[in-house]
């Protein structure tokens, strides 16, 4: 097992929190003369999309949630132009640029970027994405009305014969940072057990599994296997996921590609962590290098 950065204790949730964000403005001012417009700014906002009561229980309950449908063709269609582009970018696939990681070439030709993180910030259509409503609005569901803050945008381009992810919490990698997060899986290839799906476990209620300030895979005997569920998706689907949630994606046996967008939030309650978490995450890919390679390093 691998030691972890230093890192400082998760936040400890407050016993009440308002249902909506208050913004500093607001808090200047004091209570309002009038208590009706008082009692209104306090009632959580409208959201256009979001979750349905028996969605938010079939949330609490299993810690994961597949949203079909969610997005259009055209909303399809917009992401692999965007993919497209972002994976010919030639300036972008270096070894030694921390955004992306590197696999051979199927076909024979050079290596091809099968991961982008961050990704976000590469192209307008990725980042309307991370600002879509039909996104925040069922987090913010579930943060009960406040705004999810973005922790971590990554791109995931599984090629074929492209390995699998073995059986974990995504909190192995955030250890000190807020337990409020959730990460949404944006659907833009079909992904199915041929092609390496998500299969997600229930258990997310146990908390973090493993001795904190180490990392390890989880092991069967630790959850519910024989209740796991394959989450087979088609463009334009959402997946949920807590970062509680045990989960593991098989290898890609196809001959197809598999892209698929991560996109994790926490509640805004617990404030703003993208930045620190990229300082950390930097750390982590560069901590086995030699300081040649580590001095090699560029992010672009």
């Amino acid at each position: 097992m691998t030691a972890l950065a230093p890192v400082l204790d998760a936040p400890t949730a407050a016993a009440v929190r308002p249902l909506c964000p208050v913004g500093a403005a607001a808090l200047e001012a004091g209570p309002a003369a009038d208590p009706k417009a008082a009692a209104a700014r306090a009632m959580p906002r409208k959201l256009e999309f979001g979750l349905s009561p028996e969605q938010l229980d079939a949330w609490h309950r299993q810690g994961y949630l597949h949203l079909k449908h969610v997005f259009d063709p055209a909303d399809v269609a917009a992401w692999h132009e965007a993919c497209q582009e972002a994976e010919g970018r030639a300036d972008l696939a270096h070894p030694d640029n921390l955004r992306v990681q590197l696999s051979p070439d199927p076909d024979g030709g050079a290596p091809r970027i099968w991961k982008f993180d961050p990704f976000l910030d590469l192209h307008t259509t990725f980042g309307a994405l991370g600002r879509d409503r039909r996104i925040l609005d069922p987090l913010a569901s579930i943060y009960a009305g406040r705004e999810p803050r973005l922790f971590k945008d990554k791109l995931i381009c599984k090629p074929p014969g492209g390995n699998g992810n073995g059986l974990h919490q995504d909190y192995h990698w955030w250890q000190g940072f807020p337990t409020s997060l959730i990460s949404v899986m944006v659907a833009i290839d079909p992904a199915d057990e041929e092609n390496g799906c998500t299969e997600v476990f229930p258990g997310f209620e146990q908390g973090f599994m493993t001795e904190r300030g180490k990392w390890s895979e989880l092991k069967l005997e630790q959850i519910r296997a024989s209740e796991g569920v394959k989450i087979v998706t088609e463009p334009g689907d959402l997946a949920l996921f807590h970062c509680f949630t045990p989960h593991r994606a098989g290898p890609n046996k196809s001959s197809r590609w598999r892209r698929q967008a991560f996109l994790t939030y926490n509640d805004a309650a617990d404030g703003e962590h993208y930045f620190s978490h990229r300082d950390h995450y930097w750390w982590y890919v560069t901590r086995h290098r030699d300081a040649e390679a580590q001095r090699r390093a560029f992010f672009l």
